[in-house]
């Protein structure tokens, strides 16, 4: 075998190069290795040591195992060791064992350590890409499981965006009007998504509600008023008709909801006659549409005027009218009888005064009944006209009897008791109170009309004198006079007045009050023109002018706590809210 590329007996090392043979070569190693202890040197030296080391370099051909002995005995190899190169046989255990394990065949078809050329890659510490995070492919590792070797890192995996999510909950529930919310949560990575859940929308009932101005419809679900509008009416319809002293009423209905508004009809009131009626008794004027009488009232009989004086052989006659209806009233005065001597009766004097004569002697001073009247006397003489006795005052017609009850003198009305003084202050006549004025009244005896002030109160009586009670407009205004068991009777309310189950306000001057109206720091509001009562207390909801507190048609709410009238503020009622000037604002 002396064919070879390489021949070592002594001791050699092999970092590189190529050693081949042609492939003729039968029975030939590439590397021939030959060790002989008994060759030594004269000095005892081993000459044929058969130490061989290779590291690199690439040995090839023939068809012999690459490394082998020299002389066939397998000890010319006991000092062979091989760390590296390449070979087309495998040198087997000729390899260092630290690298045994990893010897292979190589992609250029040799055997030798492994170059990851021939082996495949795996990969360690791969991990894979979440919704949110990025994946790793791994180190790559030669695939040789005795080399395992690192060869270099691998990429990283872009994050896949697709989460898993679970099921939708609920986070916030949707009303009528506000949208809610729902989310879910990624199993992954526990990324939240957040969807909103639309309104529900109201559910707007069959039927209207209504109130005096507007009607709506309520949701089914939360209660809210839903189209609110003014209610459409149509044409009046007259329900009851007017007389003359009952009211009527018609009513109209909306043609939406169907709601109805009444109204009342105010009573005709009658249509007097220009001319005046009269009996003995009285006068009065005829209503020309139902024939009622109107205006009755006794005669205001003026003075007696003697149309034919009375003599000794006939009696005289006077009369008197009554200014207003003309009605002329007459009566015989008695014939004059000659006054025997010693006897009484009534004598004229020469210059025309009548005195009166009792059982001969004159009557010359003071009081004098005759014939069931009563005359007054100074100096012999009757008195006619206005006279003051002890004090008071008394009337005596033309004929000189003392006058009662209602006279008229001068363009002025007095009261004269039943006996005969004239009555001033509070009087009352036939169930009415009147009243006459006082000493510093004006005129005094004088009956009042219009307003009056006494003893501290406000009175208000009729062009016919009567006290006044109830409701009594004056000048545009309205202003209540107490009635009976109202305090004073006929006296000016002011303050808070029940009337008719509804509250009114009436300011110091006595004057009633609508719209708004602070009253002891707190707002209300009067009746400025809605359906109820003018100056009415209104309470609840009401839809009126921020200024005026009339009806409007905008979107101007204001809530009157029921009972108190006191207006809300800076309050929830219900489900609304309302500011500080009491306006409903959500």
């Amino acid at each position: 075998m002396s064919q070879a590329a390489l021949l070592n007996w002594n001791v050699a090392t092999v970092e590189g190069g190529t050693f081949e043979l042609d492939a003729n070569f039968q029975g030939t190693a590439v590397v021939l290795n030959g060790r002989n202890t008994a060759n030594k040197s004269p000095n005892g030296e081993v000459l044929n040591k058969g130490e061989l080391t290779i590291s690199g370099g690439v040995f090839k051909g023939g068809n012999y195992p690459t490394v082998a002995a020299m002389r066939g005995v397998q000890s010319d190899l006991e000092k062979v060791n091989i760390t590296g190169g390449r070979f087309s046989q495998n040198p087997g255990r000729l390899w260092d064992d630290s690298v045994e394990a990893k010897v292979t065949v190589n992609s250029d078809g040799l055997y030798g350590i492994c170059d990851h050329t021939a082996t495949g890659r795996i990969y360690k510490g791969s991990y894979s890409a979440t919704c949110g995070m990025d994946g790793y492919a791994g180190d790559i590792h030669c695939g040789f499981s005795a080399c395992d070797t690192f060869i270099s890192r691998g990429h990283s995996i872009p994050a896949t965006g697709q989460h898993s999510f679970g099921e939708w909950q609920t986070t916030k529930e949707a009303t009528e009007t506000d949208p809610g919310t729902q989310e879910r949560a990624c199993s992954v990575c526990s990324a939240k998504e957040t969807q909103e859940l639309p309104a529900l929308g109201h559910a707007p009932s069959e039927g209207w509600q209504s109130d005096a101005a507007d009607h709506w419809k309520v949701c089914g679900r939360c209660g809210a008023e839903l189209e609110r509008a003014p209610h459409s009416f149509g044409e009046w319809k007259t329900t009851k008709e007017a007389t003359e002293t009952e009211a009527g009423s018609r009513e109209r209905s909306c043609s939406v909801c169907g709601a109805t508004e009444a109204e009342e009809l105010p009573a005709l009131g009658h249509a007097p006659s220009a001319s005046w009626s009269f009996d003995a008794s009285g006068h009065w004027k005829a209503c020309e549409r139902c024939g009622a009488e109107l205006e009755r009232a006794p005669h205001a009989f003026g003075e007696w005027r003697t149309t034919k004086e009375a003599t000794t052989q006939a009696a005289g006659l006077r009369e008197r009218s009554c200014p207003v209806c003309g009605y002329a009233q007459t009566e015989e005065t008695p014939r004059l009888s000659p006054v025997p001597e010693g006897g009484s009766g009534w004598v004229e004097s020469g210059d025309g005064e009548w005195g009166y004569v009792e059982a001969g002697e004159p009557v010359e001073q003071g009081w004098k009944e005759v014939g069931g009247e009563w005359y007054y006397f100074e100096e012999s003489a009757m008195q006619t006209g206005w006279a003051q006795v002890g004090g008071d005052w008394y009337y005596l017609e033309e004929s000189g009897r003392m006058d009662t009850g209602w006279k008229e003198v001068g363009g002025e009305w007095y009261y004269l008791e039943d006996s005969g003084k004239m009555a001033t202050g509070w009087q009352e006549v036939g169930g009415e109170w009147y009243y006459l004025n006082g000493a510093g009244e004006g005129t005094e005896g004088s009956m009042a009309t219009g307003w009056k002030k006494t003893g501290g109160e406000w009175y208000y009586l009729e062009d016919t004198g009567r006290m006044a009670t109830g409701w009594r407009s004056d000048g545009g205004t309205w202003y209540y006079l107490n009635g009976e068991g109202e305090g004073v009777e006929g006296s000016m309310a002011t303050g808070w007045k029940k009337d008719g189950g509804k509250w009114y306000y009436l300011a110091g001057s006595g004057a009633m009050r609508s719209g708004w109206q602070r009253v002891g720091g707190t707002w209300y509001l009067l009746n400025a023109g809605g359906s109820a009562p003018l100056g009415a207390m209104l309470e609840g909801w009401q839809r009126v002018d921020a200024k005026t507190g009339r009806p409007t048609s905008a979107n101007s709410w204001y809530y009157l706590y029921p009972g108190s009238g006191a207006m809300a503020a800076s309050r929830w009622v219900g489900g609304y809210y309302v500011n500080a000037s009491g306006l409903w604002v959500r």
